[in-house]
């Protein structure tokens, strides 16, 4: 038995490299807070700051894998319109993508700056999540 548990450990390693990146659909939600006058929500892998009439003024969102991580985070006016937008995504082998953008009124990419690693063509809109239907925070969270 104890000649087995060294084989054990090693294939339940080895079999954990080739994991997916955890699911975030099924998190736990929590509850919200107020930060800087803003309701903040957060609802599994995505975070919701709220103004006071309800309105998603900012969604942030974040996702970890084992050898990077991308980050995005998108900026409303009070009219439910996309502002602004970032995204900073790194990898083993260092930074691939350090953007921001400004947007007109119309959703239109009016100006984009910063830094693109060599191979990374995709648009800043497709890093962008879709507001939810519901701009409630209700006490457990985001529905």
């Amino acid at each position: 038995m104890i000649r087995l548990l060294p084989l054990a450990l090693t294939v339940a390693v080895a079999g954990a490299h080739g994991l997916p990146p955890v699911p975030y659909k099924d998190a736990p939600r929590s509850a919200p807070i107020w930060v800087g006058g803003l309701k903040a929500c957060t609802v599994g892998e995505t975070r919701y700051l709220l103004d006071p009439a309800g309105r998603i003024r900012s969604l942030v969102y974040a996702r970890l894998f084992p050898d990077n991580t991308l980050r995005v985070r998108q900026s409303y006016d009070h009219a439910g319109r996309l502002t602004g937008a970032s995204v900073q995504w790194s990898g083993f082998a260092g930074r691939l993508l350090d953007i921001r953008g400004s947007f007109d009124s119309r959703g239109g990419l009016v100006k984009e700056t910063g830094f693109r690693a060599k191979g990374i063509t995709n648009s800043l809109a497709s890093y962008l999540r879709p507001l939810p239907k519901s701009r409630t925070c209700p006490a457990a969270g985001l529905p």
